[in-house]
Formats: structure tokens, C-alpha cells, sequence
């Protein structure tokens, strides 16, 4: 794999990384609590999807 390829890819998980966190920190916390999160562990649950998951966070 290229260098770029490798740089573009890790942008690309970091920008769907960010964007899954500004949508669950939106989220007020009666929603959060319905889907098993607190705000406090937004970052983790982010953080700890794995490739391929993206399309499932929202």
C-alpha cells in the first residue's frame, strides 16, 4: 500500500470517526440512554467500531 493511500484511508476513518461523535454528542441524553450509551463514553463507543461498521452508526 502507498503512502497516500495509507494517509487518504486514515483521513477518511478519522473524518467518519469525528462525524459519528458530532451525531452522538447532538443527541439529547433520554436517546443516548435508549441505545445503551452514556455522553461520557461517546469517544470509546466511536473509537470502537470496527471497519465496515460506519454505515450502522447513523
Amino acid at each position: 500500500m502507498s503512502i497516500m493511500r495509507a494517509a487518504y484511508r486514515s483521513f477518511r476513518d478519522y473524518q467518519v470517526h469525528r462525524m459519528a461523535e458530532r451525531t452522538l454528542a447532538a443527541m439529547d441524553d433520554a436517546f443516548l440512554r435508549d441505545i445503551g450509551i452514556s455522553r461520557s463514553e461517546i469517544g470509546f463507543v466511536v473509537r470502537g467500531l470496527q471497519r465496515g461498521q460506519e454505515d450502522k452508526a447513523g
